[in-house]
């Protein structure tokens, strides 16, 4: 901490980072060359009504162990962005019971910005679920109109969550989900699919030792289907 200021209703802290701390952004080791600074500002978290920010010289060093040339990480802020870590946070919970709008002008940033947030936080929380403890899953396709075609899903049955989306309804649509499902040593039991061929052979031959449990829906379908074809064909025999 250095000073703090206030301008037209905001509190701005001047703060500087020990020397101590510097460290290369790449590999982390100490033995670096200083290149300059970069002064930067981040939003905090408001107290009240009352904007919050924090100014510091960011300083741009050399690692004389890999040569990487970058920015110190600052502890209290995600790389290439201008608010820091607690503001990100209270944003979010702040996005559990009121709009992307509401927020934003709540907290005087764009609606763009709680959106990042947000993006962000769903990519960290969903991008890559784990598969190494699936045990039951789904797969199935879904329509998004003849521009964006077909989507092919898979969720874990047991918790509901969907663990991939694939574009296409063909059989190499899953190829590199079946490359992870391997990696992750997952033991599946069971999968859940429709009577589409193209699935069940996916199935059978990346999962030999998973029951493979065809969809209701789809086979109480198949079977209206051929007992309307019967029951034309014994109304045309009349």
């Amino acid at each position: 901490y250095v000073h703090a200021r206030y301008e037209r209703g905001n509190t701005i802290f001047r703060v500087r980072q020990n020397n101590s701390s510097l460290r290369s952004s790449c590999c982390g080791s100490r033995e670096v060359i200083k290149r300059g600074v970069i002064e930067r500002t981040f939003r905090a978290v408001p107290v009240g009504s009352r904007s919050i920010f924090i100014q510091i010289a960011v300083h741009r060093v050399e690692c004389l162990k890999c040569g990487c040339v970058r920015q110190v990480k600052i502890p209290f802020a995600s790389p290439r962005r201008s608010y820091t870590k607690s503001f990100e946070r209270y944003a979010l919970e702040l996005s559990r019971h009121m709009t992307i709008q509401d927020v934003a002008r709540h907290l005087g940033v764009s609606w763009d910005t709680v959106k990042d947030i947000q993006a962000r936080y769903l990519r960290w929380r969903f991008d890559k679920p784990k598969l190494s403890k699936l045990k039951r899953i789904a797969i199935d396709e879904i329509y998004l109109g003849t521009r964006s075609g077909y989507l092919t899903i898979v969720m874990d049955l047991d918790s509901g969550a969907v663990v991939e989306v694939a574009e296409g309804k063909h059989a190499q649509a899953l190829t590199s989900f079946w490359k992870r499902l391997r990696c992750s040593r997952a033991k599946v039991e069971a999968v859940a699919t429709d009577m589409g061929l193209a699935y069940i052979k996916a199935v059978r031959e990346n999962l030999p030792g998973a029951a493979l449990v065809l969809d209701h829906f789809h086979i109480i379908k198949l079977y209206n289907e051929k007992l309307a074809n019967l029951r034309r064909e014994i109304a045309r025999e009349a």
